[in-house]
């Protein structure tokens, strides 16, 4: 197979998906925040105003980085990195950092405010697709690859961990993990590794009161149902009062009150109060396409960086996803990570739209596999090959009144990839390369005679040499 490099329109049906998501998420956040809104005050369409906002940023920077060059990224990765790394620092300066329910997240007023340690997850996708990039050649050598990359993702972990936000420190720490293996890490090192984090998981969540009782709710929901297991409870009672159609749109009993953190972290339980089990599958079937799509632009991405680049991105997005469903349905415990695209917050939108605009810059240079009978037919014919030959050997006779054997060299079928000193792919175009007929009349004239005095000895060519 030929392959060739093309740069084309960006993958529509991932745009498609993502814009449904985000459309569904401004919606679902209206209805789950517009009886909070009313208590607390304030416009029945605030939180919803807001998201919109974030939405229409979001999308903006979708589309700048789907229209600058993913290579822009591996560039300015190591940069990148350490501004994220700056700012995680910063959100824990006293007067900078802005403290809510109990943890220094955000940096700027209540009004507006960003969250470092989702930066921090984007930046490290592409600084780890990078290093794995550039370490290619010496991968094997865990010393100066797999350390410096566990270096960085354990001081990011670190200052994410003492915000505090375990769930953003545990989504960095798989979505790592994935693309260390992608990358061919040896599975030894990556086990041990993934071992060693979850003995200090489960002693970090010991350390803090209230990780202790989301584990306790977790274990034991119903033994704490006005305390620690109420918020779970009230979640598992939503997704049941949905059924399989629904109680339709902003009709969620738990939204009004019952439910703590309607709008954010348990708003799957409200929209599948709203819209069934029948929505629910919906949902998940574009959040399948998004997956599927990011997948297939990592398979046939232009270059190593660029497929580490899509398997990270559309890691960070399942990782988020299966952690948020799992807590919401009783299989994980609450760990405070949004639902991507859907979840009410700016910083978490504008985030993961930027990252789908990467995963679509990587998707506009794809290589293309060409089948093996249209690159022969593009080389040369086979008439075309007899005709040069018979002209050649009409001139050779002409030239010196002996008939020439001719040989035909430098010539294939169809071209192929090779790997160069560099490790790096390389395509050889042999459509560009002219055949060549190479004469070697004198030598071929001698065998042919060496052939003729052979035949005319008794047994002839296959005669019996006597031992």
């Amino acid at each position: 197979m030929d392959v060739r490099t093309e740069r084309h329109q960006p993958d529509y049906v991932l745009f498609i998906a993502v814009l449904m998501l985000t459309g569904i998420g401004v919606v679902t956040v209206y209805s789950a925040s517009m009886v909070y809104d009313i208590h607390q005050g304030l416009s029945p369409d605030h939180f919803a105003i807001r998201q919109l906002a974030a939405a229409i940023l979001g999308l903006a920077a979708l589309g700048l980085c789907t229209f600058i060059p993913y290579h822009f990224w591996y560039q300015h990765a190591p940069k990148m990195m350490l501004a994220a790394l700056g700012l995680l620092v910063i959100v824990m300066v006293p007067g900078i950092g802005h403290r809510s329910l109990g943890a220094t997240r955000w940096i700027g007023t209540t009004s507006v405010h960003i969250q470092p340690s989702e930066i921090a997850l984007m930046a490290l996708v592409i600084y780890l697709s990078y290093l794995l990039t550039r370490k290619l050649p010496i991968l094997r050598d865990l010393r100066r690859t797999f350390r410096p990359a566990m270096v960085m993702v354990a001081v990011t972990i670190v200052l994410v961990f003492i915000e505090p936000d375990m769930g953003t420190a545990l989504c960095i720490f798989l979505t790592a993990m994935v693309i260390l293996f992608a990358a061919g890490v040896p599975g030894k090192p990556l086990g041990i590794t993934f071992g060693t984090a979850v003995v200090v998981g489960f002693l970090g969540a010991r350390m803090a009161e209230y990780r202790s009782s989301r584990l306790v709710a977790f274990f034991h929901p119903f033994q704490h149902p006005k305390s620690s297991g109420y918020q779970l409870i009230q979640g598992l009672t939503a997704i049941a009062n949905g059924g399989l159609t629904g109680r339709g749109f902003a009709s969620s009993i738990s939204a009004t009150g019952y439910l703590p953190e309607a709008y954010t972290d348990f708003i799957f339980a409200v929209f599948t109060e709203e819209w069934g089990w029948l929505g629910d599958l919906g949902l998940l079937a574009i959040f399948a396409v998004v997956i599927w799509r990011g997948f297939h632009i990592a398979r046939y991405a232009r270059d190593r960086f660029g497929s580490l680049l899509a398997i990270g991105l559309t890691a960070s997005i399942i990782v988020q996803t299966l952690i948020n469903l799992g807590a919401v349905t009783w299989l994980l415990p609450v760990t405070g990570i949004p639902l991507p695209f859907i979840s009410y917050g700016g910083t978490d939108l504008v985030m993961n739209l930027a990252a789908m605009g990467i995963l679509l810059s990587v998707s506009r240079e794809t290589e293309l596999e060409l089948p093996e009978e249209d690159t022969l037919a593009d080389i040369i014919s086979v008439d075309e090959i007899r005709a040069t030959r018979q002209d050649a050997a009409g001139q050779f006779r002409r030239s010196s009144g002996r008939a020439p054997v001719a040989r035909l060299s430098n010539f294939r079928t169809s071209p192929f990839r090779k790997s160069d000193a560099s490790g790096r792919g390389t395509s050889l175009k042999q459509a560009d390369r002219p055949i060549s007929l190479t004469w070697r009349a004198s030598r071929e004239a001698a065998a042919t005679k060496r052939r003729d005095e052979r035949s005319r000895k008794p047994g002839g060519p296959f005669r019996r040499h006597k031992r």
